[in-house]
């Protein structure tokens, strides 16, 4: 993996993490106002959640796989995002994911001054 590709990878996880975890913390919230308005918006704001929440579980995967071989970024990020990705997926505790992916995310974004432009 290149330096260029692996910035970029590591800059997607990292906003990813970081916005989808913030999202997920007041999720929950999100989608109880959507359904109480009752206008047919809450089925589209479970949905988006959902997919959040799958990137998240995805990018981490994909960032384990591809950072292994990659010495400035540590596995601590990819770790993070994937267990906050799939603690997200069980009901009623996609706070603690978000958290954990807020974690993860910014651990990428303080990694990425590590790898050389």
């Amino acid at each position: 993996m290149n330096n260029k590709s692996a910035r970029g990878l590591a800059l997607t996880n990292g906003l990813v993490g970081l916005i989808g975890g913030i999202i997920l913390l007041i999720a929950i919230w999100l989608m109880g106002l959507s359904f109480i308005v009752n206008d047919g918006f809450g089925g589209f704001v479970t949905v988006l959640v959902y997919i959040i929440k799958i990137a998240i579980l995805v990018l981490g995967i994909i960032g384990a796989v591809q950072f292994k071989e990659v010495e400035a970024i540590h596995t601590a990020p990819s770790v993070l995002l994937i267990v906050g990705g799939a603690i997200s997926l069980i009901p009623l505790l996609g706070w603690v994911g978000g958290i954990l992916a807020i974690i993860g995310g910014s651990m990428y974004l303080s990694e990425m001054k590590n790898i050389e432009a």
